[in-house]
């Protein structure tokens, strides 16, 4: 038999230790409102009976009367696996433990019966939510056991349907990177974008053509290459757009790594970073942009803040974002470093 010294600690013996009823206890440790009403001192002295004994609500009993889990979902294809998307997760779990939510985090590698088996599982756990959230952004067809519970897509969207929906404003990124160029002086833009086929590569195409236009220089197809995200095509590309006849002073990437691979080809030609070429990239991968030589000057694809806005538009009493259907676009800021310069005389 358990020892009494072993077990577990009881509302009644707190409010015992604090000289207060259960009910006072209970309002207390819940953070009810009606709890306002409790003097500073009658609630110091519950906090102080609570870490004496170590006592600890319990949430599955409490879940019960509620019918609230404290619990959300976040189910995923690849985000929970990408180094450099870990901070998606952060962002959600930081505001989830703000609401005293706990996040359980369920990777599924893209298969359509795991992410049905994932969402069962969470669902039977009785979550009060579910963020459902793809590794690139894209288009969607959610699950339809995801209506079973409040959902919001995170880094996807979904035409035609009810869900709220929190991705990166890739447009106005591409549009931002453009424009640092364009403000340092150069009309020769070469753009070394990403798979044509993705929603970031049309998109930041999309801010791309209209820094042009906004500052008005003509749009040049040749200048624009499509690579595959990764360093070996902006090697290539660079080489190609760097050696062609009237070659642009400076190239915005669509990724960091493909800003790397510029930034070799622009050595291997015996040119120097920002003096002959200046050299934007995009993510702003830390391990690459910052510690690239010069350091680089990129775009942050705001991981953290999706995650964070999505827990937050899910917890919401009131939701303050929009109607049914919403698309929430989150801002990419521009993180500047030493790759820009003027053109060369």
């Amino acid at each position: 038999m358990a020892s009494e010294k072993s077990s577990r600690p009881t509302m009644a013996q707190v409010a015992k230790l604090a000289g207060v009823s259960p009910t006072t206890v209970s309002l207390v440790i819940n953070d009810d409102p009606r709890a306002k009403s409790i003097s500073e001192p009658t609630r110091d002295r519950v906090a102080a009976a609570v870490r004496s004994l170590g006592y600890r609500p319990n949430h599955a009993a409490r879940g019960l009367r509620t019918q609230k889990s404290e619990t959300l979902g976040f189910i995923t294809d690849e985000i929970a696996t990408a180094p450099f998307a870990g901070d998606t997760i952060r962002g959600a779990q930081d505001y989830s433990w703000k609401r005293n939510h706990l996040l359980t985090v369920l990777n599924t590698g893209g298969d359509p019966a795991m992410e049905e088996a994932s969402i069962e599982m969470v669902l039977g756990r009785q979550v009060d939510g579910i963020i459902f959230g793809a590794m690139y952004t894209r288009e969607v067809s959610p699950p339809r056991s995801l209506e079973r519970t409040r959902a919001v897509l995170l880094n996807c969207y979904a035409p035609g349907t009810s869900y709220i929906s929190v991705i990166p404003a890739e447009k106005e990124g591409g549009r931002t990177a453009t424009q640092i160029l364009l403000d340092a002086g150069h009309r020769r833009i070469g753009f070394i974008n990403g798979l044509s086929t993705t929603y970031a590569a049309k998109e930041r195409l999309k801010g791309y053509r209209q820094a042009l236009r906004d500052n008005g220089v003509s749009y040049e197809p040749r200048l624009v290459r499509n690579g595959n995200y990764h360093s070996d095509s902006g090697h290539l590309h660079a080489r190609e757009l760097l050696t062609g006849e009237d070659p642009p002073t400076a190239l915005f990437c669509s990724s960091d790594r493909m800003a790397v691979g510029a930034y070799y080809a622009v050595m291997e030609l015996g040119l120097s970073i920002p003096r002959d070429v200046s050299v934007v990239g995009y993510d702003n991968q830390l391990e690459l942009a910052a510690y690239a030589s010069p350091p680089m000057t990129t775009i942050q694809l705001p991981h953290y803040e999706l995650g964070y806005t999505a827990a937050r538009y899910l917890l919401e009493d009131a939701p303050s974002n929009g109607s049914a259907g919403t698309v929430h676009e989150i801002e990419c800021p521009a993180v500047i470093r030493d790759s820009v310069g003027p053109p060369p005389n």
